[in-house]
């Protein structure tokens, strides 16, 4: 009976002083100088912990805080001529940080498929990637930036085949044309390369320390709009003695500038007008009709003409 009671107090005491954990953890693999990763079958491993509960407690903390890491460092492998080849590694305890009284009972996967590269130097054409858009009514009219092409250190594979490195996104949100005084500006390079394998994108690290100067011309943006049914009113002088007869008296108008004028712009904000002072009978004459515009606006295409009649007064009354 006593043998029972201390197997039971035993299971007690273990049960209550010990815990287990299962956790996902960020690996980390290094390479030799003069190579990189190029893929890997995966970036997590899953350990099995056990341990007392005290420390499994203080372990679990640890990786939720990124203080307990997995990590691999390659030997030297500058005797490898290929651009391009494949390395399964094992992980084991002593790629780990745990504590010694931390026993590692399974890692999930332990053996990794690694594709590295060789690095090598290129330059590469600058793209410039933008994020957002103007402030509305304001469009970029124009670009340039210096320089065009940078020096990029990357995978030799995958510099034989990249054309061009982008920018960190430049934000161009509600930019007006107030914005262009403050140019240049300076921005970064993308330290990535995407391209395409195994019918997924992989991401490559490079590295490009150069930055590059950017000019944007940003303009109010342009537009044409068409008013229709402008009166239009006829100047001459008080005593001015015949009848004036229009075959339209109103004109439709297409006015091309800023989008934000025009969009503010109606018909009724529009004086269109001819001036019969000269004209005399017998008609009918052809007339250019004079637009009172806002600055900033021109009328598109031909300037609008009305036919006009003009008949002596007391002709008109008989």
């Amino acid at each position: 009976m006593a043998l029972i009671m201390a197997i039971v107090l035993w299971l007690y005491a273990i049960n209550k002083y010990t815990g287990e954990i299962e956790e996902d953890i960020q690996l980390a693999i290094n390479t030799s100088p003069g190579l990189t990763i190029l893929d890997t079958s995966t970036n997590v491993v899953t350990v099995s912990l056990s341990g007392p509960r005290n420390i499994i407690d203080r372990v679990s903390d640890m990786i939720k805080d990124n203080k307990i890491k997995a990590r691999y460092d390659f030997p030297d492998m500058s005797d490898i001529q290929n651009d391009e080849f494949a390395k399964t590694i094992r992980l084991s305890r002593r790629n780990f940080n745990f504590p010694q009284e931390i026993r590692l009972d399974s890692i999930v996967p332990n053996e990794i498929d690694v594709i590295l590269g060789r690095l090598a130097n290129r330059y590469l054409e600058v793209q410039i990637e933008k994020k957002g858009i103007p402030a509305l009514g304001y469009e970029i009219t124009n670009e340039y930036f210096y320089p065009h092409e940078v020096l990029v250190t990357g995978p030799t594979n995958v510099l034989k085949e990249a054309e061009m490195i982008n920018t960190k996104p430049i934000d161009i949100n509600e930019l007006t044309s107030g914005q262009s005084r403050t140019f240049p500006w300076t921005v970064g390079l993308e330290q990535s390369i995407s391209f395409l394998r195994d019918d997924k994108y992989v991401s490559v690290p490079i590295n490009c320390e150069e930055k590059v100067n950017v000019w944007f011309q940003i303009s109010e943006q342009q537009d044409i709009k068409k008013f229709e049914k402008i009166k239009v009113n006829v100047l001459h002088p008080i005593n001015y003695d015949f009848k004036v007869k229009l075959k339209d008296e109103y004109i439709d108008l297409s006015l091309k500038g800023p989008k934000l004028m025009l969009d503010r712009l109606n018909s009724k904000d529009i004086m269109a007008f001819i001036d019969v002072s000269s004209l005399t009978p017998p008609g009918p004459y052809k007339q250019p009709v004079d637009c009172t515009i806002p600055e900033g606006l021109e009328i598109e295409g031909n300037s609008p003409e009305v036919h006009v009649d003009i008949v002596e007064a007391t002709t008109e009354t008989r």
